[in-house]
Parts: structure tokens; C-alpha cells; sequence
């Protein structure tokens, strides 16, 4: 056993002197500064010499140089492992003994990969909002000849940290129907870290590629990838390649700059750039110090029906089917449930599962598959099997191409007698060929070329068929042409439809429109109808807008709507075919937020309160335009915030009075979906005011004495003057110097000039005085 351990520690030798070069030459260390590839920071370490003059860097100081560690060439000096700088790694080496200092140049592969991204990070900063309500109403009353309809659709909402709920109504009253349905009423509870939503009440399924979506109320838990708008569903574009030198990196996408960069030297990549479907070219530059360049292109493609490598979206319903929806408020059906999975499996392959079933009725599952093929496009292939007493099938296949000068999108799907999905009422209304196609064309400056065909066949025999053809180029000044072309076929019928339309925009948000179009006779008393209309849109603030038309066949109709901060009414009038008619109508909310009761616009999407402390007439900005002016107690409503984007509000500083001071003059506002949070610009109203402080005997209190209020310590100046900046309200206060102290008090006037002057004060030994303040001088 013991003449077996010297001959195991032999082995053990020989094998470290295979991995790494053993030296045991006594290599005096030294001091250099090395400088790599020409980067501006120079980095000081302590080297040794080989004994041909080769640099011999520890591999621990390699992190330090950004240089990845050989598999080979490792030295052994005194124990700790060495690099050789030498011609193996392809380095060349420029020593200066007299200054101690080495120029080092190395190939990009030998240093480690950089990356970087060219995008934000996803998950949005929400701005909190408080416990709040609102509500929104739309009401309108028509007569078309001798029948007349009233009828209103109201909205209700509450919403705070623990999501929004909401509830709507539908209401009719007329010669027939009198009528007050619910509609819709959900909780809703946004999960942004998650990439999710909650909901529970009504909602709608998910359909996946080949399902059918249905009504119902219950609970639905999905991806909900509006929380986080920055972040990138579809594979990413990245840029790849190496610089020698420290270089700037320009990508370019269809000859558009989307990004520069500054890399080191070595291998780089620039991921997550940003966001751009369809076909194109993409362009790497790198350019050095001495303005050397590189070019790298190559072509990609991306497509919406991919996700990128990694990334999931599924959604999981159940509940009761929803019936009659809008004619009944509580009529609940089957119990259903489905569930859909999405995953990109790699940045070219993406995967679909989904399944649906209904108590009683129809159950079903299949898979969704869609890969990319090269830079051509996006293929898709659907298999699906279901039923009700029955077993089904379902199969279907499509491609899609988006470039800049051609696009293409196909699908065809095909179910057998016997596949069932959910809300199928009976086999003939069952689905047995779906197909539809379309091409478009970028033609230039002769405008763009489209052309679409579906067909559709059941299993009862009825079967459409609408192919159309649409032209649209730009005039330039002259305006915008637009041809459409279609026709379409059914059992019993078969329509043709041509419209030729001119658009002219003018100034202050005018357009004047000239339309020959030809409509089947049964609409008109003429096949061919030629429309002139003059329209005025309303602004983005306050404002008034109209409509108006006249056509050949002697149809007319005028528009007109006044639209304010607290909501938008309008009038119509119509005559079609001989029949007169006329509606009035009225839109609009109220937000009950921690800054009171507001009246407003509709308020469909996220909204916030703007207060600029107590200051009315204030302009308020959203992303640089002016929307609207402040109440009379500074606040101001925000319509149609972008939920989970932020949003710039700003004020224009110069407008605030001269005793105010503001911190900043731009808030950036992120709402989560339907809240409306407060918004409260730093405005401090000033309070300054002087005074002249004397003693009893009439003498000035002496300069340098130090006067003390609740809010302040200011000094006396020459002549007892005394300057406070924090002086509203009434205040107790004291003087003090060289070991003497006396008491006064004064109080600001509220209102008048921004800066008073509150006279002579008497500053007296003992308690404050409580005599009135002087107004005098």
C-alpha cells in the first residue's frame, strides 16, 4: 500500500502537467499598465515576462480585460495560472520598458460577448388611484316618419386598488318594445407583473384559431398582454457582429436608423430592437474611431401569428352560457368551459393547444401549429376532433406573407358532417368549407392594390361567396382617391357594389368628399348615385363639429354636434328614399375621484384628475397639446388616458400667478385600465411679506437679530426691516440678540397684494402682543 502512493501522486502530477504548463523559473514580477485593442481605459496590473519577452497575464485578471480564458496555453508560475499574450491567441503585443506599459491587440473572439438591449423593461410603473366611480350615459330620442323611439345605454363603474367592476344597461322605449335589459357586469382585476387578468361575470371565451367564441358569465383567467404595451409578443430582431476597436453600431431596418450603440471590443449583440412586422432588410454598421466601417445585411421576417421563443399566452373560462343577450337581463344557459395555450416554442415555431366542451352539448380539442419558413412566411396547420353523439373532425392549413412591396394571407378550413363546436344549435348550421384569401400590392406612387375572396359552405347546403377588389393612391395636395369593387353571392341572391370616392382635408380639420357609387335597386330609384358631403370633425378640447350630404338620388343628411368638457349633444336629420327623420342624442360621465365630483366625457378608457392647487384657467397639456383649461378649483378632467402607458401632463409654468412657485411643470401619468388616479401639480402659493420691528421706546430692533415664526428664521436687517417668505395666517413670534429676546405678533392678510407690507410691530419683553397688527407704514 505504500509503495502504491508515490506512484498515485506521480500520476496525479503528470495529469496537472497535461492541463497546464508547469514553470517553476523564478519570472520577476512587475508593474505594467495594459491598454487592449485601443480602449480609452488603461488597466494597471502586475505581470510577469516568459524568457522570449511573451507578456504572461494571471487568468484572474482577466475579467478585468474582458478576455475570455484559453481552453489551452496555461501557464503555471509559482502556483498561480498564467496567460500567455502570445501569437497562439493571435495577439500582438507592443512593450515599452522605459514607461512600463503594454498595447495589447487581440482578435474579437478572444474577449467576451457584450449584449444589450435596445428596449425599456416591460412592466409599468401604475400610478395608484384611490377609491373612485364613474358613470357614462348615452340617451337619444329619433322620429323616422310617423314612429318615435326613446332610448339610453348607461354604464357604471367602481374602481380601486382591487381592480374595476362594471355594469351596464340597455333601455328602449317606443311604440312596440318598452324595454330595461343588463347587458354586461365584471369584475375585472389586472395582474401587470403577471402578464394577467381576472374576470368574473360576463365575458367572452377565447376562441383560439379554429374555436367558436361564446357569451357567458363565469370566471376567465388569461394572459392579458395590454398591462405591460412595451413588451415584444412577436420574435425579436437582434444585431450580431464584431468589432476589433472599441466602435459605434448602427442598425438599420428597411433603411430606417433604429438604434446606435457604443460596444467594446469583441463579439456584441443588440437584442430587443424594435418591434416590426412583415418582410424586410436589415443593416449592422460598425464604425470605429478612425471612421473605418463594416457592414453586415441581411434579410428577415417576422409575423403577429408567431410568439417569440419562450413566451406563453393561454386563457382558461368557465361558467354559464349567456342567451338572448340584449332582449333578456338574466337568461343563463349550459355550463361551459375551454381553455387555450400558446407557447413559441422557438422563435419560428409556435403551438397551440385548445379545448372547449358544453354541458348537453358539443365538445371538442385540436392543436394549432405555425412556423416560419425562412424569410418566404408564416405557415399554419389545424387538426381538431369533436362532437356531440358524434365524433368530428376538423382540419385546416394557411400561409401568410407581409413585405413591403407584396403581402398574401390564405386559409382554408374543412369540418365533416359530424364535428361539433360550442353554441352549435343543430347540424345544418355546422360549418363544412371556410376558405378566404387575399393579396395586396404596394404599387408606389400609383397607390396600393388589394384583392380578397371567401367563401363559405355549410352542411345544410347554404354556401357565400364575396370577392372584392380596392384601389387607394394619394393625390398629393389634391387629396385622396379610393376605388372599391365587390360582389357578392348567396342562395337566393347576388349583389354587385362599385364605389369610386375623392377626399379633400382642408384647414381647421375640414374635409369635402365626392362619391358616384352603384347601389342595387332596391335601396335606390337609381343603380347609380353620386354623394357630395362637407364635413367638420370636432377638436380634441372643446368644440363644435358637422356633417352634411346631398345625393343624386335626392337623399340628404345634416349632422351637427357640440362637444364640451362635461359631454357631447347633437342633432340629425335625415331623409332616405322620401322618408324624413330626425334623432337628438346626449353622451357623457361623471368620475367621483378623491378630488370631488366631476362631470365629463364618455369615460370608456383609463382617465385621470389633473389639480393645479386652487388655480383656475390653467392650460393644460397631454403629450404637448392643449386639451383644456382648470375650474374654478384648479382641477381638470383627463379623458382617454392609455391604461398601463405613460402619460406626459404638463402645465405652462408662466401662466400661474406671481405668488405661486411650482417644482415641476411635467408629471408623467400611468393608469391602470379604467381608474382614474389624481394627479396634483407642486404648486406652493407664496406667502411673503415685510415688516418694520421696533422696541417700546420706538428705537429698530439692531440689525443681526434673528426673528423666529412657526415657519421660518429670517434676520433683521437695517432700520428693523424684516423679510418673511412663509407669512399666511397669524403668527406668534419672537426676536433674539446679544442675550435679549421680545415677543410680537402679526398676521397676513389673505387676499391683495402678493407681498404686503404689515407696518410697524412693536416687539415687547413678556407674552406676544394681541393687539390688531398695524397696517400702516
Amino acid at each position: 500500500m505504500r509503495r502504491l502512493l508515490p506512484l498515485a501522486v506521480s500520476i496525479a502530477l503528470a495529469g496537472a502537467a497535461t492541463a497546464a504548463e508547469q514553470v517553476t523559473a523564478p519570472f520577476e514580477p512587475a508593474i505594467v499598465e495594459v491598454r487592449v485593442n485601443e480602449q480609452d481605459r488603461a488597466i494597471t496590473l502586475v505581470v510577469r515576462r516568459d524568457t522570449d519577452g511573451t507578456l504572461l497575464v494571471r487568468t484572474a485578471d482577466l475579467s478585468q480585460l474582458r478576455i475570455k480564458e484559453p481552453t489551452r496555453g496555461i501557464v503555471v508560475v509559482d502556483g498561480e495560472r498564467h496567460v500567455r499574450l502570445g501569437p497562439e491567441m493571435g495577439a500582438r503585443v507592443e512593450f515599452d520598458d522605459t514607461t512600463q506599459t503594454a498595447r495589447v491587440t487581440l482578435p474579437p473572439k478572444a474577449f467576451v460577448a457584450t449584449r444589450s438591449s435596445a428596449a425599456s423593461p416591460d412592466l409599468p410603473s401604475v400610478t395608484t388611484a384611490g377609491l373612485g366611480a364613474f358613470t357614462n350615459y348615452d340617451l337619444y330620442g329619433e322620429q323616422v316618419d310617423d314612429q318615435t323611439s326613446l332610448g339610453a345605454i348607461l354604464d357604471l363603474g367602481v374602481f380601486g386598488p382591487q381592480g374595476v367592476v362594471t355594469s351596464s344597461m340597455l333601455g328602449r322605449h317606443d311604440d312596440d318594445v318598452r324595454r330595461l335589459v343588463r347587458l354586461d357586469s365584471t369584475w375585472t382585476l389586472d395582474m401587470p407583473e403577471r402578464l394577467a387578468t381576472l374576470r368574473i361575470g360576463d365575458a367572452i371565451s377565447t376562441a383560439g384559431a379554429w374555436g367558436r367564441a361564446a357569451r357567458f358569465a363565469g370566471v376567465q383567467f388569461g394572459t392579458n398582454f395590454a398591462t405591460q404595451p412595451t413588451l415584444v409578443t412577436t420574435p425579436l430582431l437582434y444585431a450580431q457582429g464584431e468589432a476589433i476597436v472599441p466602435s459605434t453600431v448602427d442598425v438599420f431596418v428597411n433603411g430606417r436608423r433604429v438604434v446606435s450603440e457604443q460596444v467594446p471590443p469583441g463579439p456584441f449583440t443588440i437584442d430587443r430592437l424594435p418591434p416590426i412586422t412583415g418582410a424586410g432588410q436589415m443593416q449592422v454598421v460598425v464604425t470605429d474611431a478612425l471612421g473605418r466601417q463594416q457592414v453586415v445585411s441581411q434579410p428577415y421576417y417576422t409575423g403577429q401569428t408567431l410568439l417569440r421563443a419562450g413566451l406563453d399566452e393561454f386563457s382558461f373560462e368557465a361558467g354559464a352560457i349567456r342567451e338572448d343577450y340584449g332582449m333578456r337581463s338574466n337568461a343563463y344557459g349550459d355550463f361551459i368551459a375551454a381553455g387555450t395555450f400558446r407557447r413559441g416554442l422557438t422563435d419560428r415555431f409556435t403551438a397551440e393547444v385548445h379545448a372547449e366542451a358544453q354541458a348537453g352539448g358539443a365538445a371538442s380539442a385540436g392543436l394549432n401549429a405555425a412556423y416560419q419558413v425562412g424569410n418566404l412566411g408564416i405557415v399554419s396547420l389545424t387538426a381538431a376532433a369533436g362532437g356531440d353523439e358524434n365524433l368530428g373532425y376538423l382540419g385546416g392549413a394557411g400561409f401568410e406573407r407581409s413585405g413591403r412591396g407584396t403581402s398574401i394571407f390564405l386559409r382554408t378550413v374543412h369540418a365533416s358532417r359530424d364535428f361539433a363546436q360550442l353554441g352549435t344549435a343543430s347540424q345544418e348550421d355546422r360549418l363544412k368549407q371556410l376558405s378566404f384569401g387575399g393579396m395586396g400590392f404596394d404599387l408606389g406612387r400609383i397607390g396600393n392594390l388589394q384583392a380578397t375572396y371567401g367563401w363559405q359552405e355549410n352542411w345544410s347546403g347554404t354556401e357565400s361567396r364575396t370577392v372584392a377588389l380596392s384601389h387607394a393612391v394619394q393625390l398629393g395636395a389634391f387629396g385622396y382617391l379610393n376605388f372599391i369593387a365587390s360582389r357578392s353571392s348567396g342562395e337566393y341572391s347576388a349583389t354587385t357594389d362599385l364605389f369610386l370616392n375623392w377626399t379633400l382635408t382642408f384647414g381647421d380639420r375640414r374635409t369635402v368628399a365626392l362619391g358616384l357609387q352603384r347601389v342595387p335597386d332596391d335601396r335606390s330609384g337609381n343603380s347609380l348615385e353620386a354623394v357630395a358631403s362637407l364635413q367638420r370633425s370636432p377638436p380634441s378640447g372643446t368644440g363644435t363639429g358637422y356633417f352634411a350630404s346631398v345625393s343624386s338620388s335626392e337623399d340628404l343628411r345634416l349632422d351637427y354636434l357640440l362637444q364640451g368638457s362635461a359631454g357631447i349633444i347633437g342633432a340629425q336629420y335625415a331623409r332616405r328614399d322620401g322618408v324624413d327623420g330626425w334623432r337628438a342624442n346626449a353622451s357623457g360621465g361623471l368620475a367621483i375621484t378623491g378630488a370631488g365630483l366631476m362631470p365629463a366625457r364618455r369615460l370608456d378608457q383609463s382617465f385621470a384628475v389633473v389639480e393645479v392647487a386652487d388655480f383656475p384657467d390653467m392650460t393644460v397639456y397631454v403629450e404637448h397639446q392643449p386639451i383644456g383649461r382648470t375650474d374654478e378649483r384648479g382641477r381638470m378632467l383627463l379623458h382617454s388616458l392609455r391604461a398601463y402607458e405613460s402619460n406626459s401632463v404638463s402645465i405652462d409654468p408662466r401662466e400661474l400667478p406671481l405668488d405661486a412657485s411650482l417644482a415641476t411643470a411635467a408629471m408623467s401619468v400611468t393608469p391602470a385600465y379604467r381608474s382614474g388616479p389624481v394627479v396634483r401639480f407642486p404648486v406652493e402659493r407664496a406667502s411673503a411679506a415685510t415688516l418694520r420691528l421696533v422696541l417700546p421706546d420706538g428705537s429698530s430692533v439692531p440689525a443681526g437679530a434673528n426673528v423666529t415664526t412657526r415657519n421660518e428664521r429670517v434676520p433683521v436687517a437695517m432700520g428693523g426691516f424684516v423679510y418673511l417668505t412663509a407669512a399666511a395666517g397669524r403668527h406668534e413670534a419672537s426676536a433674539e440678540w446679544q442675550g435679549r429676546r421680545c415677543v410680537f405678533s402679526f398676521e397676513r392678510p389673505e387676499h391683495g397684494d402678493p407681498q404686503p407690507d404689515l407696518g410697524i410691530i412693536t416687539c415687547r419683553e413678556g407674552k406676544p402682543a394681541t393687539v390688531p397688527v398695524s397696517s400702516g407704514t
